[in-house]
C-alpha cells in the first residue's frame, strides 16, 4: 500500500457511445457525407480515484469536443446521481475527427440532440459505475517520451514529446487502468474516411491494454498546432483520397504512442505514490474579437460553394456571445497532479506549465471542460495568423477567435491551481 499518507481507493468503467450509422461526422468542413460504417467502437471511460474524504472523476470520450454547458452538465448529472461536487469531475474528449457531430458549432456536421442525450446519459452511467467500483489501490507514475509522431503544422520543430502515465492497480497487484497523455490531433483518417474510428488513440489504447491487462484511459494532450503531418487547410479541402491517411497509418501512430507508454510503465519503480487526492477548479472568460463586417459576412454567404457560407448566414441574423466561460482544473491522485485546459491549446501552455513548476512529466490535459474553439498562445502566433486564428473559430459557430490575451488568462489560473498546496 501506500508509504503513509492516505490510502487510495480507485475505479474504473467503460461504456460504448457509437452513434447509428448514418449520422453527420465531425472534423471537417469538406466532409458533407454521413457516416457508412463502424471501423471501431467509439468509448468514454471513467476513473475514479478518492483518499476517502475527496474523490476525482476523470472521463475520457471518443469525441471530437463537448461544448462547455455540455460538460458542466455532466458533472451536474453525476453530482444529482451521486453526490460528487462538480468541480470534482473533468470531462475530456480525445478529439477524433472521424466521430459524430456533437456540439453547436456542428466542427462540419450537424449534432443529433437524441445521441447527444443519450451518450451524456452513458457517461455520467460510466463515471457513476467507476464511483460504484471504488476499491483500494496503489498508484504509481512514469513519464516516456516520443518524437516524430506530431508535427507542428504552423511550421517549424515545436512538439511535445511527453508521454505522462499514471498507473492504477489494486493492492494485489492486479491491473486496473493506465492513464496516458500525449499530444498530437487524431487526423490520421482524412475528409474521404466515412468510417466512424477512435482515430489512433483507439490503437494506442488497445495496445496498452493488451499489454498490461485493465483498462486504458487516453487523455489528449496540449495539441492545437500540432498533428499527424498535414496542414490545417486539407480540412477545408475536397474530400479526396489522400497518401498515407490509412487506418494502417493510425494502427502505427497509436502502437508507437503505445510502445511509449508501455516503456513509461517500466519507470514507475516498485514504490506507490503516497499522499492525498485533492480537486481544484476555477472558471475564465475567454473574450472574444470583433466580427466580420456586414458586408464580408454576405460576401461569404454567397459563396455557396465556400467552406464558409452556412456559418455567414448564421451570424448575420446573430452574432453569438462576446465571451465564453470555460473551467480550468487540477486533480491530485495520491498527490501527483494532473491539470485540465479547455478548448484545444496550443502546445505552448503545456510546455510552459511543466517548466515553471519543475515538474518534465506533469500530465497536462486539454479538450477538458469544454471545447468552443483554438486556444492559440503565446499571442505573437495572433500577429502570423492562418487558419487556427482567421478560421477556425467559424467551425466552431463563434463570432471571431480568442483575443491574444485568452491563452494568458488560461495559463495563469492553472499555474495558481497548481501551485496550491494540496
Amino acid at each position: 500500500m501506500n508509504r503513509g499518507g492516505a490510502s487510495l481507493l480507485a475505479g474504473v468503467a467503460v461504456a460504448d457511445i457509437t452513434p447509428p450509422v448514418g449520422g453527420s461526422l465531425a472534423g471537417y468542413a469538406a466532409r458533407v457525407s454521413a457516416s457508412t460504417g463502424v471501423h471501431d467502437r467509439l468509448l468514454t471511460s471513467a476513473v475514479a480515484v478518492s483518499d476517502g474524504t475527496t474523490t476525482s472523476v476523470v472521463i475520457s470520450a471518443d469525441l471530437i469536443a463537448l461544448d462547455p454547458d455540455t460538460t458542466r452538465r455532466i458533472a451536474r448529472d453525476l453530482r444529482e446521481r451521486t453526490g460528487i461536487p462538480e468541480e470534482g469531475v473533468a470531462v475530456a474528449v480525445t478529439h477524433t475527427h472521424a466521430g459524430p457531430a456533437v456540439t453547436r458549432g456542428g466542427i462540419g456536421g450537424v449534432a443529433d440532440p437524441r445521441y447527444v442525450e443519450d451518450t451524456c446519459s452513458r457517461i455520467v452511467g460510466a463515471a457513476a459505475a467507476a464511483l460504484d467500483a471504488l476499491a483500494p489501490a496503489v498508484l504509481r507514475r512514469g513519464c516516456g517520451s516520443l518524437h516524430g509522431v506530431a508535427h507542428n503544422r504552423r511550421g517549424g520543430t515545436l512538439t511535445d514529446p511527453a508521454v505522462p502515465v499514471v498507473r492504477l492497480e489494486r493492492a494485489d497487484g492486479e491491473p486496473l487502468a493506465t492513464v496516458f497523455s500525449h499530444a498530437c490531433h487524431p487526423v490520421t483518417l482524412g475528409p474521404d474516411n466515412l468510417r466512424l474510428t477512435a482515430d489512433w488513440p483507439g490503437y494506442a489504447r488497445r495496445h496498452v491494454a493488451a499489454a498490461l491487462g485493465g483498462v486504458a484511459v487516453f487523455l489528449q494532450g496540449c495539441c492545437g498546432q500540432l498533428n499527424t503531418g498535414h496542414t490545417a487547410l486539407d480540412s477545408l479541402r475536397g474530400a479526396e483520397t489522400r497518401p498515407g491517411r490509412t487506418f494502417e497509418a493510425a494502427q502505427r501512430i497509436g502502437t508507437l504512442v503505445g510502445e511509449a507508454a508501455l516503456a513509461a510503465v517500466l519507470t514507475t519503480g516498485t514504490e506507490a505514490v503516497a499522499g492525498p487526492v485533492s480537486v481544484s477548479a476555477t472558471r475564465v472568460e475567454l473574450p472574444l474579437g470583433d466580427p466580420l463586417a456586414p458586408d464580408e459576412l454576405r460576401a461569404l454567404a454567397v459563396d455557396r460553394d465556400g467552406p464558409w457560407a452556412g456559418w455567414a448566414v448564421a451570424q448575420l441574423a446573430d452574432p453569438g456571445p462576446e465571451s465564453v466561460e470555460v473551467q480550468v482544473a487540477v486533480h491530485r491522485w495520491g498527490g501527483v497532479p494532473l491539470v485540465f485546459l479547455p478548448c484545444e491549446p496550443f502546445v505552448e501552455l503545456a510546455l510552459e506549465l511543466r517548466a515553471a513548476l519543475g515538474d518534465p512529466g506533469l500530465l497536462v490535459a486539454g479538450y477538458t471542460g469544454g471545447v468552443p474553439g483554438y486556444l492559440p498562445y503565446p499571442e505573437t502566433h495572433y500577429a502570423a495568423g492562418g487558419y487556427e486564428i482567421d478560421e477556425a473559430h467559424r467551425a466552431y459557430g463563434l463570432r471571431a477567435a480568442f483575443t491574444p490575451d485568452a491563452g494568458r488568462r488560461v495559463l495563469a489560473a492553472a499555474g495558481t491551481l497548481a501551485g496550491e498546496a494540496p
